[in-house]
């Protein structure tokens, strides 16, 4: 998940190889991705976190348990994401940079 200002970008990344199962970087062919929609508490939560740590911006990396549980596993204030726009079209980097030119929300 890309958070960037109110905006959040939650993309799933399916594995569909046993190597890409125990780590998404081993077989990048079996990946899909797709743009999902953010739980309500998962979303609540981290905006309570950015909040708190006074970020405007940050990829998050989740884990989705059978039951459909949400894991939170880490937080990068550095994280890449042009693979994730590459491969979804979700417009980030104009998110990003409208997020730069009005960072309170006004033109």
């Amino acid at each position: 998940m890309i958070v960037i200002g109110e905006r959040m970008f939650t993309i799933a990344i399916t594995a569909d190889s046993p190597a890409a199962r125990m780590d998404w970087r081993a077989d990048f062919t079996a990946l899909r991705y797709q743009l999902v929609d953010t739980p309500p508490n998962v979303e609540k939560g981290l905006r309570r976190y950015l909040d708190t740590l006074g970020l405007a911006y940050a990829a998050v990396d989740f884990a989705i348990d059978a039951e459909g549980r949400w894991w939170f596993l880490e937080s990068n204030s550095s994280g890449q994401y042009g693979w994730l726009e590459a491969q979804t079209g979700a417009p980030i980097t104009t998110a990003l940079a409208d997020l730069l030119t009005h960072p309170r929300g006004r033109p």
